[in-house]
C-alpha cells in the first residue's frame, strides 16, 4: 500500500495524475456494489484542492469518482505498476543490497527492474562484501556470538 512503501504522512505526494492503483473494495462499499469485484483498478484523472478524482479502466461505464488525498481509500491503494528504483529511489539505500533483501507482492502489482525472487541462495561473505561499512557493522553487532 503507498502507506506502507511510503509512510502515512508522505504518500499524498506520490498519487499522480494518469497512474493506474488497486484498491481492495469491501463488500458493502459502493465501488462494489457497481463492480461486484473486490479489488478494483482505479486510474487516477485529475487531483484539485486535496482531493483525487478517478475512474474505473476496467469499467467505463461507472463514472468518475472521488475522495479526499488524505483519505484511508488513498492510503490504501496499490501500485498497479512499480518501477523499485524509480519509485523508491534512495529509501532502499544501496541498490546490490536492496535487491537481496526486498520482495514485491505481485499478486496485483506488475514489477519491473527488479529481481524479486521471494527466496534466493547467496553467499554470506558476497553479501556482506556488498554491504557500506555502517550496515554491515550493525549486522556484527547483532550475532549472537557463542
Amino acid at each position: 500500500m503507498l502507506s506502507d512503501l511510503y509512510g502515512r504522512d508522505n504518500y499524498q505526494s506520490h498519487i499522480t495524475l494518469g497512474r493506474e492503483y488497486w484498491w481492495f473494495c469491501p463488500s458493502n462499499h459502493d465501488l462494489f456494489m457497481l463492480t461486484h469485484k473486490n479489488f478494483v483498478k482505479i486510474k487516477v484523472t485529475y487531483i484539485r484542492s486535496r482531493c483525487m478524482f478517478y475512474i474505473l479502466p476496467d469499467f467505463p461505464e461507472v463514472d468518475e469518482q472521488f475522495c479526499a488525498i488524505d483519505s484511508f481509500f488513498a492510503s490504501s491503494l496499490i501500485l498497479a505498476d512499480i518501477d523499485p528504483i524509480k519509485d523508491l529511489g534512495d529509501s532502499l539505500g544501496y541498490i546490490e543490497v536492496a535487491k537481496l533483501k526486498y520482495c514485491f507482492n505481485t499478486e496485483h502489482t506488475i514489477v519491473n527492474n527488479w529481481p524479486n525472487e521471494q527466496e534466493i541462495e547467496i553467499d554470506e561473505d558476497e553479501y556482506y562484501k556488498k554491504l557500506n561499512p555502517e550496515e554491515y557493522l550493525f549486522i556484527k553487532m547483532l550475532e549472537i556470538k557463542q
